[in-house]
């Protein structure tokens, strides 16, 4: 899958301490920005899509609804975009 301007990867990160985070990414050469949920109680990304384990892969529209869910179905609902 090559570069598309209309698709954003993230990474939300449930761990609490940013350093496990950061050597995480690395150890994986992830190129994409992480995001910090600390707070496990307030969380504003996690708790609507119903993040149950992770790793969790999902495919969000730019209105915040849910496109794909799983990695296999987001990684060709991304390449469907994509074409």
């Amino acid at each position: 899958m090559g570069p598309n301007p209309n698709l954003e990867m993230i990474h939300i990160s449930l761990d609490r301490v940013e350093n496990d985070a950061l050597k995480w990414a690395k150890s994986f050469k992830q190129p994409w920005p992480i995001m910090l949920q600390k707070d496990t109680n307030q969380n504003k990304l996690v708790t609507p899509y119903n993040v149950r384990g992770v790793p969790t892969y999902i495919l969000v529209d730019r209105e915040g609804k849910e496109v794909a869910r799983g990695k296999a179905a987001a990684l060709a609902a991304a390449k469907k975009d994509e074409a």
